[in-house]
């Protein structure tokens, strides 16, 4: 069902921010600005309700714009800073959070499972870095395609969220379905575990280090976690089966998804990510090279993803997708130094045939840098498109 992450004194912040505007790039001309919503027309708002979206190179926004509807029924339009849900992107978050407090001492990426969650005890018992490579043998959308360990729909779309106590008896019940290390399998349950590593480790509760951690040295004062009840302003969510069916609003994940799908950002906040992560002020180049490294499973054979990070198409180009019941998002990195991110309040459940995020991210970044273009990822065959049986489950609880 679901798709498959130290304040410093007030003196030097000041300073580093006036030495990041003196070195920003200039603003893109209305030229390329125009071609760039050219091609943003192609999919809103035939193929989506709205999308926001931001061009940057080294932290420095180039171009946002909000496009379509954030809510359609109430005629709100999208805008540069509407809150948007970015899915699974935050698992890079969470990543570089535990990063960050392996730098501090706080915690090892080689301990063991158990020492942070004794709750569980598997055996083998799998690292912090198998579970962050989804190579520990959590079952995943693959070996748990009905989310069973999360009570399955529509206890995942509705509040309050599974108990850290069930989760966990669950996931002890369930086990491991291979040796860690050996298999890979894209695990929502093992983020959200992970989520609770990060708070027994540095302390407090999730949100607040998110905010020590990542928000305040990146400079994303418009980025917060999931809570219970939606904050004002929010892009609503839309879903449907396929193009053309009208768009339904619809539960989507609850505030237990925190760490593995619960952050909620603007396009032009995840720019700023983007250029902390690669310029050091977050983790340290060491901790990124491991982000975008995929774990080795023996016989040659590697995951498809690294830890919240997955390659791109050309040489230096990192990214992730988030999708949920009715959000899709894309954070493309670009080796170029270019990053484009789309937000978009609809998701279909045929996937990317009707929006594919990142042939429309790649032909973006080839309008900003023409001269190296970075290689547009070719459509399945058929354009992808697949007519799925309509998800009954979840579409009873739509409206």
């Amino acid at each position: 069902m679901l798709a498959r992450a130290a304040v410093t004194c007030g003196l030097a912040l000041a300073a580093g921010v006036v030495q990041a505007q003196a070195e920003a790039p200039p603003p893109i001309p209305p030229a390329v600005a125009a071609q760039i919503d050219a091609l943003v027309a192609e999919y809103v708002p035939g193929a989506l309700p709205g999308l926001q979206l931001a061009v940057g190179k080294g932290g420095a926004v180039l171009y946002t714009r909000g496009y379509g509807a954030a809510d359609v029924r109430a005629g709100v339009p999208m805008t540069p800073s509407t809150p948007v849900k970015i899915g699974s992107v935050t698992k890079q978050l969470t990543a570089a959070a535990l990063l960050k407090l392996q730098e501090q001492g706080k915690l090892s990426l080689a301990d063991p499972l158990s020492r942070w969650i004794p709750e569980l005890r598997y055996q083998p018992d799998p690292t912090i870095a198998q579970v962050m490579g989804m190579v520990a043998g959590i079952p995943g959308a693959e070996k748990d395609p009905d989310d069973l360990l999360l009570d399955g729909m529509p206890a995942v779309l509705q509040e309050p969220p599974l108990s850290r106590a069930r989760l966990f008896a669950n996931m002890q019940a369930t086990g491991l379905f291979a040796v860690p290390g050996t298999a890979y399998d894209y695990s929502n349950a093992g983020y959200i575990v992970l989520g609770r590593v990060i708070e027994r480790a540095g302390g407090q509760p999730l949100e607040a280090a998110y905010t020590q951690l990542l928000f305040k040295p990146a400079g994303m004062s418009a980025s917060y976690l999931l809570g219970p009840q939606p904050r004002p302003g929010a892009a609503v969510g839309y879903s449907r089966v396929k193009p053309g069916d009208a768009w339904r609003v619809c539960p989507d994940l609850n505030s237990g998804f925190d760490a593995t799908g619960g952050v909620v950002s603007t396009a032009s906040d995840m720019v700023r990510w983007n250029g902390a992560l690669k310029s050091g002020a977050v983790i340290s180049a060491a901790s990124l090279a491991r982000m975008r490294t995929p774990a080795a499973l023996g016989g040659g054979k590697f995951a498809p993803i690294g830890m919240g990070l997955a390659a791109l198409g050309g040489p230096g180009s990192y990214g992730a997708a988030g999708q949920t019941v009715s959000f899709a998002a894309a954070n493309a990195s670009y080796g170029s130094g270019y990053d484009v991110v789309l937000l978009a309040n609809g998701s279909n459940t045929v996937g990317d045939a009707a929006y594919p995020r990142f042939v429309l991210a790649a032909r973006i970044h080839n309008v900003l840098n023409p001269g190296a273009p970075e290689p547009v990822p070719a459509l399945p065959p058929s354009g992808g498109i697949v007519e799925p049986a309509a998800p009954a489950e979840l579409f009873s609880l739509c409206k």
